[in-house]
């Protein structure tokens, strides 16, 4: 319930108070994360707010990820209270082709763990790079 109000983007004291319950990891153990975060967060507006409720009550795409065939590089928060971790290994899963790293942190990884997530990423782009360059796919030729 605590993400169904958006008091987190008008009073920065309730983010502070509620971040460790919401975005879990370094949250839980940096309270100065929460201050720097509150100090940055900003609001979409009423209509992204009220679409954001609205995609997080029931929207899936758990039917649809079979057909993704890109590559895909799924990361995951292993102490994330909004997305649980199983909800990561269904969607690696479900996803041909997909790769699975789990990193030791919570929801907001990508920032508070930046310099770990980085070279992971770049590793993956770099792997994707090398495969096309020994395994080119054909580029469809249109027909009229």
């Amino acid at each position: 319930w605590l993400m169904a109000s958006p008091r987190r983007y008008i009073q920065p004291s309730h983010v502070i108070r509620i971040a460790p319950e919401i975005y879990g990891g370094a949250f839980r153990r940096d309270h100065n994360l929460a201050a720097n975060h509150a100090a940055k967060v900003r609001s979409s507006g009423k209509l992204g707010y009220y679409w954001q409720l609205f995609a997080g009550m029931g929207w899936t795409s758990i039917h649809w990820l079979h057909k993704i065939h890109q590559p895909t590089l799924v990361l995951a928060g292993d102490d994330d209270p909004l997305i649980p971790l199983v909800n990561m290994h269904l969607l690696a899963w479900r996803i041909p082709n997909a790769q699975l790293h789990i990193i030791d942190d919570g929801h907001l990884f990508l920032i508070t763990r930046a310099e770990a997530v980085a070279p992971i990423i770049m590793g993956f782009l770099q792997q994707e790079r090398q495969r096309a360059v020994m395994h080119p796919q054909p580029t469809p030729t249109r027909t009229r």
